[in-house]
């Protein structure tokens, strides 16, 4: 007897093997997703949330949009300083922070420097949006939205949901240059499990439905290009149940997002990947024990057989994918 009903994945759509770079935008859910993946890929292929994490479709969008600029923003446009005396900008979450301007923008400049190389090299860009609700800044004859609110006074913005039409249109033109851009670049979307209950279950729910509808619309605009991931069903159709959030009923649990990875991992993972990862992660556990006894026989001898494990997965995966201390 089966209690669950299992959701279906989506036919083959990325290949990732110990090669591939990936980018990752959006949610706290993407961060969960793309910290598993960059357990699983050589250091430096993979790249997550550089502007923090994003919610709308609105703020996303922009974040791609600059990650794909041939020249590097200026960053001075749209950073401020807080009451505190400090500079943020409007584009970067709260962990982009610095004591004045200028360090503020060699941050962002080191930030977007890093995301934009990895991005012109990508396999996969992933997006997770999560709400259509935007918080847009008054800011001279047109508002638009921000990245995060900063705990900046209310008066400074507005709150609007975001009307599928515009938003369809707008990414519709992103993705259009995006595939001249980069034609080997694969976009994948997925949607956040995340729960809005501060408008209530019938707002979630609508928000919901409209990036659905987005999503779906810009899959059947673009085959071949964007292709979506169900890690929202799997969390509110498959697991299906309160003991797979968080205490606070809104964010998935641990748990939930293990399982999501476990199947975005079988979906995604070229044999060579599946291979690679499992012997990374086997030594990076071993060079992560921490023995009792540092000066034992033991302990030597522990040491002697890592480096012969590290010295196998160098041959065989090659001297770029080694592992070093």
């Amino acid at each position: 007897m089966q209690w669950f009903t299992p959701v279906q994945l989506p036919p083959p759509f990325l290949s990732l093997t110990p090669h591939s770079h990936v980018v990752f935008l959006g949610s706290c859910f993407a961060e969960h997703i793309g910290e598993h993946l960059a357990h699983a890929l050589p250091e430096g292929q993979v790249e997550t949330n550089p502007f923090g994490p994003l919610y709308n479709p609105a703020s996303l969008l922009r974040a791609t949009q600059l990650l794909l600029s041939e020249e590097e923003p200026d960053w001075t446009r749209e950073a401020f300083e807080t009451a505190e005396g400090t500079w943020r900008h409007w584009r970067f979450s709260t962990r982009y922070e610095a004591p004045t301007r200028e360090a503020l923008c060699r941050l962002l400049s080191a930030t977007w420097q890093r995301a934009h190389q990895t991005l012109l090299r990508a396999d996969a860009l992933c997006l997770t949006l999560s709400t259509t609700q935007a918080w847009l800044l008054h800011d001279g004859p047109q508002d638009w939205p921000v990245a995060n609110c900063h705990k900046q006074p209310a008066r400074l913005f507005r709150k609007t949901a975001l009307d599928l039409d515009g938003q369809l249109a707008a990414w519709t033109d992103c993705l259009q240059g995006l595939r001249s851009r980069l034609p080997a670049l694969r976009v994948l979307f997925t949607l956040s499990p995340y729960r809005y209950l501060s408008d209530g279950l019938h707002a979630n729910a609508v928000a919901k439905a409209t990036l659905l509808l987005l999503m779906d619309q810009l899959q059947q605009r673009f085959p071949g290009l964007v292709a979506y991931f169900p890690a929202f069903e799997i969390v509110t159709d498959e697991l299906r149940d309160y003991r797979f959030y968080a205490p606070d009923m809104l964010h998935p649990s641990d748990t939930a997002t293990d399982y999501v990875w476990e199947r975005f991992r079988t979906w995604a993972f070229s044999p060579d990947l599946r291979d690679f990862a499992a012997e990374r992660e086997a030594l990076l556990r071993a060079e992560a024990h921490r023995p009792l006894h540092p000066d034992s026989e033991a302990h030597r001898r522990f040491l002697e057989q890592l480096e012969r494990r590290r010295q196998a997965f160098d041959k065989r995966w090659g001297e770029e994918f080694g592992i070093r201390n």
